[in-house]
Parts: structure tokens; C-alpha cells; sequence
């Protein structure tokens, strides 16, 4: 005679059981979520900014027509002239502590030293592409990213734009 067995898992081991299988799944999705994402092959770290713990991958970008599109997860950087620089990043990205950046705080870019001399919110559709490209006399960086209230995806109301001479 063929006698049948129950299993009977208790209900506190079922708990167990599905309280590690949730703790997993979260582990899981946290471990995801920090690993390094990949970054465009051409990019170097090239900013460098200690008063807010910055080493950046930057990319260099090109214009298209009045706008300058930032690469999703790292800085791009625009050269209109010899003398300046206008570099952008998103502010829920690379540039997530760019408004920390304090009056006067040093940094580098590209091997030279600048030094912040200037910085503004502005709405964005005052945002003046043709003055943030024109020619300086000395070394200049702009550094540009959202800010204000979002309008869904990357963008937002308004730019902070900070100038940075060259030291």
C-alpha cells in the first residue's frame, strides 16, 4: 500500500521564505541601479572640480542649430572660439551639485585653471545662445545646466549658468 505524505511548510517559514526573496529582489534592483553606466568611448575626465567632489567625463559636442544637446550622463563640451568653453551637463546627472558651486571656487578643465567670476538663473527662453558663444578675451568656461521646475524629461524653466576665467 502506496501511503501519500503531505508536505506542510509552516506559515512564520513561508514568511521567511518571501521575506528573503523580497530582500533579494531589492538588493537587486539597488545593485543595478549604482553599477557604472557606459560612457561615450571618446570622453576623458577632464573637469575637475574639488569644492564639490567633482571628476567629470566630458565629451566633446557640437551645436545644433540654437541648441546644444548634453549627453545623458556625462558633461559635453562646446568650443565656439579660441578662448571660451560652454559645457553642459544635466542637473539630474553629472551636474546634480553644480549649484554649489560657490563665487570664486577654483577649478580645472582641460589642464587650465579657471576660477568662477560669475552666476545666474535665467528662464530659459532668455537664455542668449549668441552671447554664451561669443569670443572672450581671456580663457572662459560657461557652465550651464537646468534649473527651476521641471517640464518633464531633462529639461526645466530655467538655465544656471556660471562664467569661469582663466586663473
Amino acid at each position: 500500500m502506496s501511503r501519500s505524505v503531505r508536505f506542510k511548510l509552516p506559515r512564520a517559514k513561508i514568511g521567511i521564505v518571501f521575506g528573503v526573496l523580497y530582500f533579494a529582489a531589492i538588493v537587486g534592483f539597488v545593485a543595478y541601479a549604482f553599477l557604472p553606466k557606459p560612457v561615450d568611448a571618446s570622453s576623458e575626465e577632464r573637469l575637475f572640480m574639488p569644492s564639490i567632489g567633482l571628476i567629470a567625463r566630458v565629451s566633446d559636442i557640437e551645436r545644433t542649430g540654437n541648441q546644444l544637446i548634453a549627453p545623458d550622463e556625462i558633461a559635453g563640451a562646446y568650443q565656439p572660439t579660441i578662448h571660451k568653453t560652454v559645457i553642459i551637463g544635466h542637473s539630474s546627472t553629472i551636474f546634480r551639485d553644480l549649484n554649489k558651486l560657490g563665487d570664486e571656487d577654483k577649478f580645472t578643465f582641460d589642464g587650465r585653471e579657471y576660477k568662477t567670476v560669475s552666476r545666474e538663473i535665467l528662464p530659459k527662453n532668455l537664455v542668449n545662445m549668441e552671447e554664451v558663444v561669443s569670443e572672450t578675451e581671456k580663457y572662459t568656461v560657461i557652465l550651464m545646466t537646468c534649473a527651476g521646475e521641471s517640464l518633464g524629461g531633462h529639461d526645466y524653466s530655467h538655465r544656471l549658468v556660471i562664467t569661469a576665467e582663466e586663473v
